[in-house]
C-alpha cells in the first residue's frame, strides 16, 4: 500500500483483501421461458401433458413447497381437460416423477419427487 492513496483506494482495497472468495459452482441447466410459449408449443404439437408438467413446475415455484394442491381452473383456462390431467398425473406418478394423494371428489395433493 502507498502513503499517497486517497484513504477510500486503501480500504477499498482492504474490503477486497477480507472479502471471502465467490466459487461459482456447478449447476443444471436452466430455462426462464413464458408461459404463453408453452402453451403454444403445447397446442402446435397437441401435447397437452406439457401444459400439465409446466403447470405442476409454476405451482411448485408460486407455492415455494414441492407439495400442494392441483386444480383443474387453470389447467381448464390453457385448455386442458379434466380427464387429460388426470391421465397426465397418473404417467407422471407411474414415471416416479411425482406422488398423488388422491381425495374423493377434492382437488388432488401432487408431491414432486425430483426438486
Amino acid at each position: 500500500m502507498m502513503q499517497d492513496e486517497p484513504w477510500y483506494v486503501q480500504r477499498l482495497r482492504e474490503l477486497e483483501a477480507a472479502a471471502p472468495v465467490k466459487h461459482k459452482g456447478t449447476t443444471e441447466p436452466f430455462v426462464k421461458l413464458p408461459l404463453w410459449w408453452v402453451e403454444a408449443v403445447a397446442r402446435a404439437t397437441n401435447s397437452a401433458a406439457a401444459l400439465v408438467w409446466v403447470e405442476l413446475l409454476r405451482l411448485r415455484w408460486k407455492t415455494q413447497r414441492t407439495t400442494f394442491p392441483l386444480p383443474s381452473n387453470r389447467l381448464k383456462k390453457l385448455g386442458v381437460s379434466r380427464d387429460v390431467k388426470r391421465r397426465v398425473l397418473y404417467d407422471l406418478e407411474r414415471a416416479g416423477l411425482i406422488s398423488i394423494e388422491r381425495r374423493s371428489r377434492k382437488t388432488p395433493i401432487v408431491t414432486l419427487n425430483l426438486l
